[in-house]
């Protein structure tokens, strides 16, 4: 554990050598002041639809306000196996623009940065101690192919900001699934089943989990995670995401 530590420090440290933090804006890239909080300039905070006000009380989607269920469509058509799950910023151009920097255009170094406000998420909630921070998995094709889970990077993050262990090897994703964008929600939770296993679920057992992923659209990914949580025996599930889409 100690030798990966260091090993995850040197590569972090490396990162920030080519990548330097709070230098300029991760969204529209202008130069920024060390000061600005989630290098963000203020600017572009103002096109970012925090996830502050009204939101679902199952999932964290931001709801509109004059929406009157406490929950959304999707949460009260759907039962969801984790507790609660929590969200930073709305899914919209901007943020699918970030999203595919990190994940495609290998910009690593802006995981630290949507950690930040996912580990300030999670402070504010006032979450109890983790026993475990658990990234939603990728299937091991699509990682080679990839060269990294988005989620296990901002995962480590988190761990390091909050002092919580994250176990990235316990929950694997056996199933080579279907990318979910162009799914339906009916289509998505076929897609999901029996996509995830746990290796090790004396691990798991009587445990508090958080899952981490980089956005929530239906669920369907984090329910099918949750769901093999609960049967290995976890004790209560929550789970933090950057983006989550609006309501519908």
């Amino acid at each position: 554990m100690e030798a990966y530590k260091s090993l995850w420090n040197l590569v972090d440290g490396l990162l920030d050598f080519v990548y330097p933090r709070n230098i300029e804006c991760i969204l529209c890239r202008d130069p920024i002041e060390k000061k600005e909080k989630y290098a963000i300039c203020a600017s572009c905070k103002k096109k970012i639809h925090f996830a502050e006000e009204k939101t679902c009380k199952k999932c964290g989607k931001p709801l509109e306000e004059l929406y009157l269920p406490e929950l959304c469509h999707d949460c009260m058509m759907t039962k969801h196996f984790f507790t609660r799950s929590y969200t930073c910023v709305v899914y919209d151009e901007e943020i699918k623009t970030l999203l595919y920097r990190l994940k495609y255009g290998k910009q690593r170094y802006l995981a630290y940065h949507m950690a930040e406000m996912m580990t300030a998420k999670i402070k504010e909630k006032e979450l109890e101690q983790m026993h475990w921070i658990i990234p939603v998995p990728l299937h091991t094709a699509k990682k080679r192919q990839r060269e990294f889970n988005q989620s296990e990077i901002i995962s480590q993050y988190i761990s390091r900001q909050t002092g919580w262990p994250m176990d990235e090897k316990n929950l694997i994703r056996i199933k080579d699934t279907a990318t979910q964008n162009k799914l339906s929600r009916e289509e998505r939770k076929i897609n999901m089943k029996n996509a995830f296993q746990i290796l090790k679920p004396e691990k798991i057992k009587a445990k508090k989990i958080l899952l981490v992923d980089d956005i929530y659209t239906t669920g369907s990914t984090l329910n099918s995670c949750s769901k093999e949580l609960l049967r290995a025996g976890a004790l209560d599930i929550y789970a933090i995401t950057f983006a989550a889409g609006k309501n519908i």
